[in-house]
C-alpha cells in the first residue's frame, strides 16, 4: 500500500506511558518517511529504566525514567505516589511541559489501563497539560475581562464571564488525543474494577469540551487476544505484539491514506482533521478488506462500506441506539463520519457513483449530528479492496460500558462460592520422657516452685497489674479466631 508513504494528514507527537503505551508508541517510532525520518515524534515514559531498555525505534533521549523501580498492577497506589511524591511530581511535571513537543496538530497520549504506571500517569499527564497549556490561556482571558468591567460587574457574573474567557480562546487550544486500552479478563476482578475507575475519569474529562480532547479511543485487548488465538498471525509473538501492530497501523493508514491524490473524489487532509479534531467523544475506526474478485459492481462496493460501519476493529460494537424496558428508544450522537476506499485500479471501470450510494446509505444508518466526508484512492493494494470508517460518538464499546461490571460481578459471585482452607503444618511428635506432663502436684513429692525456676514474683504475677506490653509474644495469636 504505497500510500502509506504520504505525508501524514495530522502531525502528532506520540507519547506511551508504562509498559503497554510505549509498546504501541514504539510501533509508531517506526514509521518513515520516504528519505527515512520519522514520521511521528514519540517519546515513552515508565517508571523505571528497565522496560525502556526494550523499545526498539524510540531514540533514547525520548525514553523517560521516574525511577521508581516499577509500580506493579496497581493503579490506586501509583496515584498516591504520583501525588504524593514532590520529586516525582516536577520529573512528571517537567515530562509534560518542557519534553513533550506541542506544535503539533494533536499530541496522542498512550497507555494501558492494565497496569500501575500507565493508567496513574496519564491520568496526572493528561490534567497537568491541561492546566499547563490550556487553562492557562482561559485564566489569562479571564484576568483581561475583569480589567475591562471592573471587581463589582465581574464577581456578580462570574460564571457568564468563565464562559466568555473559554469562548476566546477555545480555538488556541492545544489538543489531545487518548487510545487508553482494556485489559483481557483473565488479569481478575482487582485489575477490572480499578481499570473501570480509571476509564471512567478518563471518559468524563473526554466529553468536557473545556479540556481540550479531541478524542479518546479504548481498543480491548480481550477482543485482540481472541482474535490473535482464532488467526494465528504468524508475524505476532503474543497478543500484545498483535494488538499494538493493528492499532498503531490502522491509525497511520488513515493518516496517510487522507493525504492521496489521484481521483474525482477525494478525501482531503482538512477533511480528516476535521472529523478528528471538531466536538469530543469516542473515535471509532472500522477496516473491511476483500479480494478484488469479490466486487463485480457498485452494489457490492457501496455494501462493503456499509458493513465497514457495522465491523469493529478495534473494541467491541458501539451502542448508537438502546431500547429500555418501556420501549423508550435513545440514540447517541455521533458527530462528523469518514468513508474511505482503496480501490484497485481494474475497478475504475465502475465510475465513482458507489460513494454517493455509500454516503446515502451511512446516513440512514447512523444518528448523524455533523458531515459525512468520503472519497477513495486508486491503488494497487495487493489484489485487495480496503475501506474504512471513522467518527465520533457520544458512546462507548459495549464491554466498557457494561460489560466490565459484569464481569467483576461474575468474578465476585464464583468467589462467594468458593470455600477457602487455612493450611497449617503438621507436627511430628517426639516420644521425649522429659517433656512427659503427668499433670500432677510436685509439692507432693517434696519439689518446691523455687526448685522448678519459678521466682516469688512470676508466682503472684496477676493481669490485674501493670501488663508488659513491650516484651509481650504474639506468636500464638490467631487472628481468625479472636474470642
Amino acid at each position: 500500500m504505497s500510500f502509506r508513504d504520504n505525508p501524514p494528514s495530522i502531525n502528532m507527537t506520540i507519547v506511551g506511558f508504562g509498559q503497554a503505551g510505549s509498546r504501541i508508541a514504539d510501533r509508531f517510532a517506526a514509521y518513515k518517511t520516504r528519505d527515512g525520518k520519522p514520521v511521528y515524534n514519540c517519546l515513552a515514559l515508565n517508571s523505571n529504566d528497565g522496560d525502556l531498555e526494550e523499545l526498539r525505534n524510540i531514540a533514547p533521549d525520548n525514553r523517560i525514567s521516574l525511577k521508581l523501580g516499577g509500580l506493579g498492577k496497581n493503579p490506586e497506589k501509583a496515584l498516591q505516589i504520583l501525588e504524593q511524591n514532590e520529586q516525582v511530581k516536577d520529573n512528571l511535571k517537567d515530562f509534560v511541559t518542557k519534553k513533550v513537543r506541542v506544535q503539533d496538530t494533536v499530541v496522542l497520549f498512550i497507555a494501558g489501563l492494565g497496569g500501575g504506571t500507565g493508567t496513574a500517569t496519564i491520568l496526572k499527564a493528561i490534567e497537568e497539560f491541561h492546566e499547563f497549556y490550556n487553562l492557562r490561556l482561559v485564566k489569562q482571558a479571564l484576568f483581561k475581562i475583569k480589567e475591562q468591567v471592573g471587581d463589582a460587574d465581574f464577581k456578580q457574573n462570574i460564571r457568564k464571564y468563565q464562559l466568555d474567557a473559554y469562548n476566546k480562546v477555545k480555538d488556541e487550544f492545544k489538543k489531545i488525543g487518548i487510545i487508553a486500552t482494556i485489559p483481557v479478563r483473565s488479569d481478575g476482578p482487582d485489575v477490572l474494577r480499578q481499570v473501570n475507575d480509571f476509564a471512567s475519569r478518563i471518559w468524563n474529562m473526554a466529553k468536557n469540551p473545556t479540556k481540550g480532547i479531541a478524542f479518546v479511543q479504548f481498543p480491548d485487548n480481550q477482543m485482540f487476544y481472541e482474535r490473535f488465538i482464532n488467526e494465528r498471525d504468524s508475524s505476532s509473538k503474543n497478543y500484545r505484539d498483535f494488538a499494538n501492530s493493528e492499532i498503531s497501523s490502522i491509525f497511520h493508514e488513515l493518516n496517510t491514506a487522507t493525504n492521496g491524490s489521484g481521483t474525482s473524489v477525494i478525501m482531503d487532509s482538512n477533511d480528516f482533521k476535521r472529523v478528528v479534531i471538531e466536538k469530543e467523544g469516542c473515535f471509532v475506526i472500522n477496516k473491511v478488506q476483500t479480494n478484488v474478485k469479490s466486487i463485480s459492481n457498485t452494489d457490492d462496493l457501496t455494501k462493503l462500506f456499509v458493513s465497514s460501519i457495522e465491523s469493529n476493529n478495534l473494541h467491541d460494537p458501539i451502542a448508537l441506539q438502546e431500547t429500555d424496558d418501556n420501549g423508550q428508544t435513545t440514540f447517541a450522537r455521533v458527530h462528523h463520519v469518514g468513508l474511505l476506499g482503496i480501490i484497485p485500479p481494474e475497478l475504475n471501470k465502475l465510475g465513482s457513483s458507489f460513494i454517493d450510494n455509500a454516503k446515502e446509505e451511512v446516513s440512514i444508518k447512523l444518528p448523524l449530528q455533523g458531515t459525512i466526508f468520503s472519497g477513495y484512492l486508486s491503488e494497487n493494494n495487493n489484489f485487495n479492496t480496503t475501506v474504512y470508517s471513522f467518527y465520533k460518538t457520544d458512546a462507548l464499546p459495549i464491554r466498557l460500558s457494561k460489560g466490565l461490571v459484569k464481569e467483576y460481578e461474575e468474578f465476585m459471585a464464583k468467589q462467594k462460592q468458593v470455600t477457602y482452607k487455612q493450611d497449617s503444618i503438621q507436627q511430628i511428635a517426639v516420644a521425649n520422657q522429659e517433656n512427659i506432663d503427668l499433670d500432677m502436684d510436685l509439692t507432693d513429692f517434696g519439689i518446691t516452685l523455687e526448685d522448678l525456676g519459678i521466682t516469688e514474683s512470676q508466682q503472684n504475677s496477676s493481669i490485674d497489674g501493670d501488663v508488659d506490653i513491650e516484651n509481650m509474644d504474639f506468636s500464638d495469636i490467631d487472628p481468625n479466631n479472636i474470642n
